[in-house]
């Protein structure tokens, strides 16, 4: 499974890039709707949360017996550090950087490690591996939700053929 989880870890900066080549900083920042992020705000979410949410609290279950894991409010993270602000191709390029290293880094965890545990407040005991898991699903997450802004985008221009689409 690990194996797994480091492809789609490795793959996910390319995926993003390839999403995005197209698009224009207009539609970067458009948001599908009121309360849904942009893909510039998707972008920085993703370059601000890979160490604060991903790699620290890995290492924290690795340095530390059973520490508790920090919560992250991520919706109050995005206006404070004025996700809609920031440019997306920075995002992309410090998230790539990033993510390079903490896969030299996940690669060298040992199997012990992996088994490693602690507890997230909301959801109580998690291990190294489930975390790291769950860092792969956050990924596909996001690569999804910049696919459904791109469909929101696409949908007006559509014409009669709406009728087979329902955007939720």
């Amino acid at each position: 499974m690990l194996r797994d989880v480091v492809a789609i870890l490795a793959s996910t900066p390319d995926e993003l890039k390839r999403e995005i080549v197209s698009m224009s900083s207009q539609e970067m920042k458009r948001r599908p709707a009121a309360k849904k992020w942009s893909v510039q705000e998707v972008l920085a979410h993703l370059d601000d949360i890979e160490e604060i949410g991903m790699r620290a609290r890995v290492a924290a279950m690795i340095e530390a017996d059973n520490p508790t894991l920090p919560l992250v409010d991520q919706e109050r993270r995005a206006v404070e550090m004025k996700y809609n602000r920031i440019n997306p191709l920075k995002s992309l390029a410090g998230f790539t950087r990033q993510r390079q290293a903490n896969l030299k880094w996940i690669k060298k965890l040992r199997p012990a490690q992996l088994k490693r545990q602690g507890t997230h407040p909301e959801v109580g005991v998690i291990s190294v591996e489930e975390l790291v898991t769950e860092w792969a699903l956050h990924d596909l997450g996001h690569i999804k939700q910049i696919l459904e802004i791109k469909r929101y985008a696409l949908y007006p221009h559509i014409g009669n053929m709406r009728a087979f689409y329902r955007l939720s």
